[in-house]
């Protein structure tokens, strides 16, 4: 049985595994690393979440979280994740982490990365990152001759803009064309020829809308991969989680997840 700490669980995707994970034989949520305010404003984690398989503590305090724990899965905000990371050091726990807006996580990542596996992506579901071996070839082909441009939707409470899935979109395609990436373009301006260009919208209740625009002469060509809930990123999330519990030690991606599993 691989016993995890959920590290934001009371929010939205906190929920999402939730929902998943009472369904898995194999796993169970043991702890959940909260703020004070989130835990006074919850009720029990059971009626909550409605996760009952077992007792969880939600607690205040990192440290007491990650130490209960097999593993941990982070989906919180850019200002917990310095102390996330000092606790999973000490406490040399593996992470999976799909939190974004972080400037300079992989390095961030490297002690503890030598020490435990860990697996960083800024979406864990199969479909985005699927898409994103794809990227590669694209890269390498028609984005060098086309003008490229993506459009990601995201819910309106969503704080990095642009998304870091969207962002790593642009960098594999960028990587592969020798083009640089834009956030944006003056309205009215055409693509500059050797730009891929990122557009941000937030509305709504949209877990995540990612479309990938190549213009040609004469045609076009739109990949789309839309995320029809959370569960799509909870799934991701632990399948990494038991990849984490096996692996070596290392920082892996979720190409890495999906080829092991």
């Amino acid at each position: 049985m691989l016993d995890l700490c959920i590290v934001g669980g009371l929010g939205r995707m906190g929920h999402a595994i939730a929902g998943l994970a009472e369904a898995e034989p194999d796993i169970r949520i043991v702890s959940v690393w909260e703020t004070p305010e989130a835990i006074g404003s919850a009720g029990p984690y059971a009626e909550t979440t409605c996760y009952r398989k077992n007792p969880v503590k939600v607690v205040s305090r990192v440290e007491e979280a990650v130490e209960m724990c097999g593993a941990v899965v982070d989906f919180s905000l850019p200002q917990a994740f310095l102390a996330l990371l000092e606790a999973c050091e000490t406490a040399r726990k593996p992470l999976v982490t799909g939190t974004t807006g972080i400037e300079g996580k992989e390095r961030m990542l490297g002690k503890l990365a030598s020490q435990v596996a860990v697996v960083s992506a800024p979406n864990m579901s199969i479909g985005i990152n699927t898409l994103l071996g794809v990227c590669d070839d694209l890269g390498h082909g028609l984005a060098k001759e086309a003008d490229a441009e993506i459009v990601e939707i995201h819910h309106r409470t969503k704080k990095d803009v642009p998304s870091g899935t969207a962002l790593e979109i642009a960098r594999v395609l960028a990587s592969a064309s020798g083009k640089r990436v834009a956030v944006g373009r003056p309205e009215g301006h055409a693509t500059a020829a050797g730009e891929i260009v990122i557009h941000s919208l937030r509305m709504g209740d949209v877990p995540g809308t990612h479309t990938i625009i190549f213009s040609l002469k004469g045609e076009s060509l739109e990949i789309t991969h839309k995320a029809m809930s959370r569960e799509c990123f909870a799934l991701g999330a632990l399948r990494a989680a038991r990849f984490v519990s096996l692996a070596r030690p290392g920082l892996y991606s979720m190409q890495d997840v999906i080829a092991f599993t």
